[in-house]
C-alpha cells in the first residue's frame, strides 16, 4: 500500500478481503482478476501457499517487515557457516538480501498515520 487513499478504499471496499499470511509475512488484498496464486483456478480464494512476490494484491505491515528483518538475519547466520557447501551457502545469502530489500520496500512505501492538524 503506497498511500492513505489507496489504504482507505482497501478498507472500505467490502468486495475485497485481507487475509494474513504470516508463513510469507505479507497479507493478500484479495482480488481475484490480479492474483498470481491460481491464474487457471477458478476458486474465489487465494492460495496462500503459492504467494508472488510481484503480486499485485500484497501488502504488509510494519510487523511483516520486522519478521523479513529476523528471517534474513538467521539465513545470513546459517549461511556463514564453514560446514555448509558454498553453493548453499551463496543461496542462503542471496535470500536474505532478497529479504532485505523487502524490508527496505516496505520501509519506503509504508503509510504513516497522521494526526489531524490541531
Amino acid at each position: 500500500m503506497r498511500t492513505q487513499r489507496q489504504a482507505r478504499d482497501i478498507l472500505g471496499n467490502p468486495s475485497l478481503t485481507v487475509y494474513d499470511n504470516p508463513r510469507s509475512l505479507l497479507m493478500c488484498v484479495y482480488n481475484r482478476d490480479r492474483a498470481l496464486c491460481h491464474r487457471q483456478d477458478a476458486t474465489n480464494a487465494p492460495r496462500l501457499d503459492r504467494c508472488r512476490p510481484s503480486c499485485a494484491n500484497i501488502a504488509r505491515t510494519d510487523h511483516h517487515a520486522a519478521g523479513l528483518l529476523a528471517h534474513a538475519k538467521a539465513l545470513e547466520e546459517q549461511s556463514a557457516s564453514e560446514a555448509l557447501p558454498r553453493p548453499l551457502a551463496d543461496r542462503l545469502a542471496r535470500r536474505a538480501e532478497q529479504l532485505r530489500e523487502l524490508a527496505r520496500s516496505h520501509e519506503h512505501d509504508r503509510i504513516h498515520h497522521q494526526e489531524p492538524p490541531v
